[in-house]
């Protein structure tokens, strides 16, 4: 199941505060190391995003520590038959709970320039945006090819190293693709999906 959180940007140093009670030790370490406020949100507020979906799908209550596989792709420590994954943007988090692998990545509307667009997108790829006229709506077409292949990398853990020139966003039909007011979410799950959004006082 899917769960999108939505306007994180507007959460501060307040809202960690009160989260701290609800992360383990591990999520608290991770945050130390973080200098800038808005992704020590984001880090507390996707993890309590996942406590919220295992609490909802598998009535686990307890704050669950990481491990990570040699690409980096995290599992849960204690409960290895579930599968997850997180993500967050300036604005927004994401996070997928499966009983089989799974990926989410969730990208906001921004500007993108075409030089940056020609390091993830294919040359068929590349043609078609410089084909849009319109500003805006180039620019949220490239948010969709990179959440789409972002995803994609995310799957087996491959990241970054992925070649994402090669790699044709619309041939990756197993990657769905969610719309929101501010963003592209992409995930992949062998189940069928439903989408929860809720709300901050859900997750405390």
């Amino acid at each position: 199941m899917l769960y999108i959180l939505e306007d994180t940007d507007k959460l501060d140093e307040e809202f960690i505060a009160s989260s701290y009670n609800h992360l383990s030790l591990q999520r608290l370490r991770k945050l130390d190391s973080l200098k800038k406020s808005s992704a020590r949100v984001n880090a507390a507020a996707v993890y309590l995003l996942l406590r919220y979906a295992l609490k909802n799908e598998y009535n686990i209550d307890t704050a669950p520590d990481f491990i990570f596989k040699k690409n980096g792709k995290p599992y849960l420590k204690n409960n290895r038959e579930i599968f997850f994954n997180l993500s967050h943007s300036r604005n927004s988090c994401a996070c997928i709970v499966s009983d089989s692998e799974t990926a989410v990545d969730i990208a906001e509307f921004r500007r993108v320039s075409m030089n940056t667009a020609k390091y993830y997108c294919s040359p068929t790829e590349f043609a078609m945006i410089e084909s849009i006229e319109d500003q805006a709506e180039r620019d949220r077409e490239l948010i969709r090819i990179w959440s789409i292949k972002e995803c994609c990398s995310k799957i087996d853990g491959s990241g970054l190293s992925m070649n994402f020139k090669s790699v044709e966003s619309k041939k990756l039909d197993k990657i769905h693709v969610i719309k929101g007011e501010r963003y592209y979410a992409s995930y992949y799950s062998k189940e069928c999906q439903k989408l929860i959004k809720p709300i901050f006082s859900d997750l405390l």
